[in-house]
């Protein structure tokens, strides 16, 4: 009898312990925070080719997130306004309005006229999707290989990311293309997203390369674009 006792006894403290400290399932949602009044601001350094000809800026991104609202889905679409701006010294210029939104398990963000799934919930190590199924980009959203490029691919999680001085504890990167041939070009872009912040670094590197019998081989730029974009600094609200 004292035996049941000391199982009963065992129970009851398993189920105490259960209901005082509930599990929190980890959906990484803090990865890409959705919050009216967060603000991002990024340097980007964007080289753009053509005809072997370079045009290099440097200028600041502000992205900040100014209204949601209740789309035709009954989901919560967040306004994303985007300003540019030379220096510090200058006022900001809007360039742009995006949109953001979580549907299903799908962090879903609207740029322009196309919409691509950045990120997928739970994120996990190796997990891949397809960032390009709700769009009807040529090539399937590619440079060179359409469809039958690799999907968007969780390469890093929960790792250390460095961004010059700036070091981001719990991180993971999103490959959403690693094209690269000797004879016709490249397309490599990948984004980095930190925990509680959000996209920190963003790196889009598509080139192609002349393909004339004078050229071929060479890895002569015709045309192309060298982007990066590095956060400077945030605010939560």
């Amino acid at each position: 009898m004292r035996r049941y006792r000391g199982i009963i006894l065992v129970i009851g403290v398993l189920l105490s312990c259960s209901s005082e400290d509930p599990v929190n399932p980890d959906f990484g949602l803090n990865f890409f925070p959705l919050q009216t009044g967060m603000s991002w601001i990024y340097q980007v350094d964007e080289t753009t080719i053509n005809q072997s000809q370079e045009t290099k800026l440097t200028y600041e991104l502000r992205v900040t997130i100014t209204d949601s609202v209740r789309n035709s889905s009954n989901q919560d679409a967040y306004i994303i306004t985007r300003e540019t701006r030379t220096s510090a010294a200058n006022p900001w210029q809007t360039l742009d309005t995006w949109s953001a939104r979580i549907e299903n398990n799908q962090l879903i963000q609207s740029e322009g006229n196309a919409s691509f799934v950045k990120l997928i919930f739970p994120p996990s190590m190796g997990l891949s999707w397809n960032g390009n199924q709700f769009n009807n980009l040529p090539n399937n959203g590619n440079l060179f290989n359409g469809s039958e490029s690799e999907s968007y691919r969780v390469t890093t999680y929960d790792l250390l990311f460095g961004n010059g001085a700036t070091e981001y504890l719990k991180s993971l990167m999103v490959v959403q293309n690693n094209f690269v041939d000797a004879i016709v070009g490249k397309d490599q872009r990948h984004e980095v997203y930190a925990r509680d912040i959000g996209l920190v670094y963003k790196e889009v590197t598509q080139l192609e390369y002349c393909t004339t019998p004078d050229c071929l081989g060479q890895q002569k730029i015709d045309k192309g674009v060298m982007y990066v974009q590095s956060l400077k600094e945030y605010a939560s609200r």
